[in-house]
C-alpha cells in the first residue's frame, strides 16, 4: 500500500472558478500541476517524488451574486483603477472562489519508518507550500500536514469528515455514450456528456386538459414541467480533466512565440469527462479517489481508472475534425 502526503485544509482564496466549459470548482488538472510543482521543490538528495492526488472539498464560495436578488447569477468583480484618461478601465470577467480543501498526494522513495526522512520531507513542504498557488488563488493558511500510515487508508479518510471527495465516472460516460448509440447513430460523445452537463426539463401534457384555439393564434395546450434526471445517480458534475493532441509535433523551434523554443510543441484543447463528488467516508481505500495522469496518443487525460480502448483511440479524420 502507498503512504501519502495530506495537506490538511489548506486555505485558499481568489482560486479559478471556471475551468474550460465548467464552472464552480477548479480542474483536476490544476491539483495535479500543484503536487508536481511541489514535487520539483523538494531537495534531490532526499529522493522522494510526489504523485497523484485524491481531491477532497471542506468548503467553496464562488463570488457571484444576483444583482435583482432573484434569477442568473454574476461574477462579483473586482474594480481597476481608472485609466490615465480618467475612464474606466477594460476587464477581463474571471470567476473566482474561495476553498478549503484537503490534499492527499502519493509519495514514492519514501520506506516505511524512516522517521528522519519524513520529518524532512514535512519540514521541507511547510517552507515550500506558502509560496506557490493553487489553481490560481493564495494559500493563507493550512492546519496542518503529515505523512499517513501505509496501513490505514480508511480511517485517513473518516478523519477529513465532514467533506466531500472528487470520484472518476468516465465509466457512467462511456456507459450512456453506448447506450445513445444504440439510439441514433448518430449521436456523439459531446451529446453523451452534455445529458450530465446541462439542467434538462420536459414538458408533459395534462391529460384533462384540451387545446385551445384562437382565431390567428397557434393551438395551446396547458402542461406541467419536469426536471429530467441524470442518466445516473449520485451528485455528478462536469469536468475537467486533460488535454487532447489536434495538431502534429512540431520540432522545437519550429513555432515562434511559444513559452520555450527547446522543445517540441503540439497544439491541445481541453477534454471534459463527468465526476461524482461523495461523501469521505464511502471510499474503501484512497487508491479509488487517486487521479493520475495516464497518456496515449492523443490524449493526457487524468483518471482514476484504466483507459477505455473502445473511446480513447481516434482516427485522423476524428482529431482533424476538431
Amino acid at each position: 500500500m502507498s503512504q501519502y502526503l495530506l495537506l490538511h485544509k489548506v486555505s485558499v482564496q481568489n482560486a479559478n472558478a471556471i475551468a474550460g466549459l465548467t464552472y464552480g470548482f477548479p480542474a483536476i488538472t490544476n491539483f495535479l500541476g500543484f503536487a508536481h510543482a511541489l514535487s520539483r521543490k523538494l531537495p534531490s538528495e532526499l529522493g522522494i517524488s510526489l504523485g497523484g492526488v485524491a481531491v477532497i472539498s471542506h468548503q467553496n464560495l464562488v463570488h457571484a451574486r444576483q444583482p435583482k436578488g432573484w434569477g442568473d447569477y454574476v461574477f462579483s468583480l473586482t474594480r481597476n483603477p481608472l485609466t490615465h484618461q480618467g475612464k474606466t478601465a477594460p476587464i477581463n470577467e474571471e470567476g473566482r472562489l474561495n476553498m478549503t480543501v484537503s490534499l492527499l498526494i502519493e509519495i514514492s522513495g519514501l520506506k516505511a519508518g524512516d522517521e528522519e526522512n519524513k520529518e524532512q520531507l514535512i519540514s521541507n513542504m511547510t517552507n515550500i507550500l506558502p509560496a506557490h498557488r493553487l489553481a490560481g488563488g493564495q494559500i493563507i493558511d493550512w492546519k496542518n500536514i503529515t505523512v499517513t500510515p501505509n496501513d490505514e487508508d480508511e480511517k485517513t479518510l473518516r478523519k477529513l469528515m465532514p467533506a466531500y471527495v472528487l470520484r472518476d465516472r468516465s465509466d457512467y460516460l462511456e456507459q450512456h455514450y453506448s447506450e445513445l448509440k444504440q439510439q441514433d447513430e448518430n449521436a456523439c460523445l459531446f451529446d453523451a456528456w452534455c445529458d450530465f452537463a446541462a439542467l434538462k426539463y420536459q414538458a408533459k401534457k395534462l391529460e384533462t386538459e384540451q387545446s385551445i384555439e384562437e382565431e390567428g393564434e397557434p393551438s395551446r395546450i396547458k402542461a406541467n414541467w419536469h426536471y429530467v434526471p441524470k442518466p445516473k445517480s449520485g451528485y455528478l458534475v462536469p469536468i475537467t480533466t486533460g488535454y487532447c493532441a489536434i495538431s502534429p509535433v512540431y520540432p522545437a523551434g519550429e513555432v515562434e512565440k511559444v513559452r520555450d523554443v527547446s522543445v517540441p510543441v503540439v497544439f491541445a484543447e481541453a477534454v471534459y469527462s463527468v465526476g461524482e463528488w461523495m461523501s469521505v467516508h464511502r471510499p474503501n481505500s484512497i487508491a479509488e479517489v487517486i487521479w493520475r495522469y495516464e497518456h496515449k496518443h492523443p490524449w493526457y487525460v487524468a483518471k482514476s481508472k484504466p483507459f477505455s480502448q473502445e473511446i480513447t483511440e481516434l482516427s485522423e479524420d476524428e482529431i482533424n475534425d476538431f
